[in-house]
């Protein structure tokens, strides 16, 4: 008698489930019905920047640098990704230096500082071609010296607002 209500239970529970995944599924559905409906692509992620690049085309040497950085990289990101992270993280390094004088300032500010310049179009547009244009010298020094412009002074009022609240 007991195994059969065991039995019983067992059946129960798998139909239960079963039933709250058909659920799940026609609400998801319905959702993109709806959003198709509205006339538009899901809203992007702010805290997320768009994928640039082949995925998993990351060389090894940035992988280190990115170590070296204090980030765990994936396999998974393009060269153009992994190298437009660097890019960020010496640009807004160089601005907090140009503006506070610190030169290893809290990696909270850091990382509040690197979401703000990956997630506005404009910002990361103009980091990807300045760390593209940079020469070999450039590379080199340890805080390169930038033109201060509109996006230096975007990037300046972020550090300030973050560097007054920290």
């Amino acid at each position: 008698m007991s195994e059969s209500l065991i039995f019983a239970l067992v059946i129960a529970l798998t139909v239960y489930m079963f039933m709250r995944r058909l659920r799940m599924i026609k609400q998801q559905k319905k959702l993109k019905a709806e959003e198709e409906a509205r006339g538009g692509a899901p809203p992007e992620d702010p805290g997320s920047m768009p994928r640039l690049g082949t995925p998993g085309t990351i060389t090894r040497d940035q992988i280190k640098q990115l170590k070296d950085n204090d980030f765990t990289p994936e396999r998974q990101w393009s060269k153009e990704e992994a190298q437009l992270i660097l890019d960020t993280v010496t640009y807004l390094r160089a601005v907090i230096y140009m503006v506070t004088e610190e030169a290893s300032p809290p990696i909270d500010v850091q990382n509040e500082i690197l979401k703000f310049i990956l997630t506005d179009q404009e910002l990361r547009e103009y980091v990807y071609e300045w760390g593209l244009n940079r020469t070999r010298d450039e590379h080199a020094e340890p805080q390169p010296v930038l033109e201060r412009n509109e996006a230096f002074s975007k990037v300046e009022a972020a550090v300030l607002e973050r560097w007054v609240s920290s």
